[in-house]
């Protein structure tokens, strides 16, 4: 008997096959058109990435060939630079052309400026930048053997030209060396091998605080090849003039200070995670042991350096270094005690009571805010009486209150220097204050800087901190605003357009069309100033006395026109490249050019990489498998 169906069960059996009919025609469908559309979509992505590349490169060659018409030698090097190591790894024979072209205008500069600290004010020398060091650290980040034959070249041209001269210049060999350990110091993350290089060459030439700055840095990347390099350094120094050897003194036993009265006394950063090298000390001293053998045998210089004679200098040395070498246990302490008492038995009288003081302040017993101000105000002499106030509100504590130190302040005679003062104070307690997140104080104490365009820098600070804490966006804006305010009155002056940039950068998170408007205020600005020059990422703030001068340095980064336009080339690129192109200044310009040549590379080889990790469509199999059944 034939099989009945109700007339139900046959209708949804019909259905049935006809969703499988258009499923498969369906598929069938996908498996022409989609991979032909992905393969489509691949290919415009493609021809994009490779026009954006093009567009790119060319921004890039094009700057070079307008650096031509950039007359200060300095500026034109800084656009070869970037142009040449951005085109490094699109066109390597064009990029090694421009770099050969930014040392051979190096070498001219050099010859005709020379690298000489100019004075300014009452004593604050400002180096000058040797454009060929500049250019040879640049080099070795892509090339380092061509790098260090240019520096070989170099040298051994300095070297004949100081072998004809009568004297020796013993300040330009130190700046020499200064310069060399520079180079090693840039290099040490991105190419050690490189870094230890340019350090090794620098052994040549007089050893000086900076040696011992190097150490310090190179242990903080890597302490096992530091110890290395410091064994060579102690066979390069240990017969060279106590004023150099002494420099070595502090890295073994990790001090921030060297043992000696040094020509150049300063204080060492020692990385947190330093581990003194007992092999390293015992190297040191042994050295230092032959010199006060020397030394009792009459073979030693008594005009000596600092005011102190070599003899002198031995004893401290000795001294100050003897209660670490009694706590490590070191088999050289009797030698050590024995040395130091029997170099004390040749010293002079005058000498003993140089050492004797120099003892004294190397550990000077620490006195409160207040006992200062009381020893200042007992001084009858003014500039004296200044300079002492001065020292003690340099060094305050931020425990003290805000209004304890201005009292302080209003004590100093000269109304000159009280002011400077006045602002230095509210300036370093702004950030401090930026520092502690406590923003609120920040804008007070940041009210009261008297320099509007420092007001407007820190406002700035206050700004990005406030961006970075959802809870005080308002605030961010309301500082912004405030940052407007005070810019809009101060001086056109690099801090003021620091602070406009300030101001466009910041707002690319949150306003991009306000970020586009601030920016465009900020070029008018700089168009205002004669010869812009945002290559200095500090300010200088001094304080000059009839007789005295502090000065410091105070780093202000991430508010310059490069990160501007790094930001905004990355949302807004066609209104980026219009803002460039209205900056007056040749160089500023070329260079503004090149960050966004910089940023579309950037951005392709990001959409390159995205590509190479997006999920391929499945088979039709697989779609097959899951259709209804």
């Amino acid at each position: 008997m034939p099989q009945s169906f109700h007339p139900h069960c046959i209708s949804h059996l019909l259905t049935h096959v006809r969703i499988r009919i258009c499923c498969y025609l369906f598929v069938f469908t996908l498996g022409v058109f989609i991979p032909t559309t992905v393969a489509q979509v691949n290919v415009a992505t493609a021809e994009t990435n490779a026009a954006r590349k093009r567009e790119a490169v060319d921004l890039i060659r094009q700057q070079i060939d307008s650096s031509k018409l950039i007359d200060d030698a300095t500026k034109r090097i800084a656009v070869l630079l970037r142009a040449a190591d951005l085109l490094w790894p699109h066109q390597q024979d064009r990029a090694r052309t421009a770099f050969a072209d930014a040392f051979e205008l190096a070498e001219a500069n050099f010859k005709e400026q020379g690298d000489e600290p100019k004075k300014e004010g009452l004593a604050l020398l400002v180096e000058t930048p040797d454009q060929r060091y500049v250019v040879i650290r640049t080099v070795a980040r892509r090339d380092p053997v061509w790098a260090r034959k240019l520096t070989e070249q170099m040298l051994k041209q300095e070297k004949e030209e100081a072998e004809s001269e009568v004297t020796r210049n013993r300040q330009r060999d130190l700046r020499t060396g200064a310069k060399l350990l520079a180079s090693a110091s840039s290099l040490l993350t991105s190419d050690p091998a490189a870094a230890i290089s340019f350090a090794r060459i620098s052994l040549r030439y007089p050893a000086s605080i900076d040696l011992a700055n190097f150490l310090y840095r190179f242990a903080e990347v890597n302490q096992t090849s530091a110890d290395q390099f410091y064994g060579e350094a102690i066979a390069a120094y240990s017969d060279k003039p106590l004023s150099e050897f002494l420099y070595l003194s502090a890295y073994p036993f990790g001090n921030g200070r060297a043992a000696g009265d040094m020509p150049v006394t300063g204080y060492f950063k020692v990385p947190a995670n330093f581990a003194p090298n007992r092999s390293l000390q015992t190297l040191f001293l042994q050295a230092l042991l032959v010199r006060a053998q020397q030394a009792l045998a009459g073979n030693s210089d008594k005009s000596g350096f600092s005011g102190i004679s070599d003899d002198g200098q031995i004893w401290l040395a000795l001294t100050r270094l003897e209660p670490q070498v009694q706590q490590s246990g070191s088999e050289l302490l009797n030698t050590v005690e024995a040395a130091r008492t029997n170099i004390y038995a040749l010293l002079t009288v005058e000498d003993q009571k140089s050492v004797s003081l120099a003892t004294t302040n190397h550990n000077p017993p620490p006195r409160t805010f207040d006992e200062q101000i009381e020893a200042a105000e007992k001084e009858s002499r003014p500039d004296k009486h200044d300079q002492l106030i001065v020292s003690a509100v340099l060094r305050v504590s931020d425990e003290e209150s805000v209004e304890h130190v201005i009292d302080a302040i209003g004590k100093i005679n000269d109304s000159n220097i009280q002011q400077q003062v006045r602002n230095w104070f509210y300036f370093t307690r702004t950030q401090s204050a930026v520092k502690e997140k406590q923003l609120e104080e920040a804008r007070k104490l940041a009210s009261k800087v008297e320099e509007l365009d420092q007001r407007a820098y820190l406002y700035s600070t206050i700004a990005q901190e406030s961006l970075g804490r959802n809870e005080t966006q308002s605030q961010a804006r309301e500082v912004l605003d405030e940052i407007l305010s005070a810019a809009g009155k101060a001086p056109n002056t690099i801090v003021t357009a620091r602070a406009l940039l300030a101001v466009a950068h910041l707002y690319t998170r949150i306003d991009v069309g306000r970020s586009i408007s601030v920016l465009g205020d900020a070029i008018k600005l700089i168009n205002r100033i004669e010869a812009p020059n945002f290559s200095q990422q500090a300010l200088v703030r001094k304080i000059e006395g009839k007789n005295f001068a502090r000065y410091a340095t105070f780093q202000m980064p991430g508010f310059t026109p490069e990160n501007v336009f790094s930001e905004l080339g990355k949302v807004d690129f066609d209104d980026a490249l219009y803002q460039a192109n209205s900056l007056a200044d040749k160089s500023l310009r070329c260079l503004m050019l090149l960050v966004l040549a910089e940023t579309r590379l950037q951005q392709v080889q990001s959409e390159q990489r995205n590509e190479k990790v997006k999920p391929k469509i499945g088979s039709n199999a697989s779609l097959l498998q899951s259709l209804p059944r």
